[in-house]
């Protein structure tokens, strides 16, 4: 009997050996992963910081541009397109003949 107590304690310990080992792998296994997540997810909020100072840059460009169109539309209504130019061109071309046939 005492050598069968003593037959089980060893295979019970190597049993708990084996299974601590088991456990140390699954252990290292499931950190490194929870790792690799940490890391993507890190790379996300990065990526998410990035897009949003392009898009506080691009909306400060926009800005801009909206106030060069509106000061450039606000310039053009003083002036004659070419179009009205051309028709004003001919209309005064007609009135120097007029006078000096006149």
């Amino acid at each position: 009997m005492a050598e069968s107590k003593i037959d089980i304690e060893k295979i019970l310990k190597k049993q708990r050996e084996e299974y601590q080992r088991y456990l140390k792998i699954f252990s290292e296994d499931v950190n490194s992963k929870f790792k690799i997540i940490g890391e993507g997810i890190s790379g996300i909020l990065e990526g998410q910081k990035s897009i949003r100072e392009m898009v506080a840059k691009n909306s400060e460009d926009i800005e801009i541009i909206k106030m060069d169109i509106s000061f450039i539309k606000s310039g053009l209504k003083e002036k004659v397109d070419r179009d009205e130019f051309t028709a004003l061109e001919k209309r005064v071309i007609f009135l120097e003949n007029k006078y000096k046939r006149a």
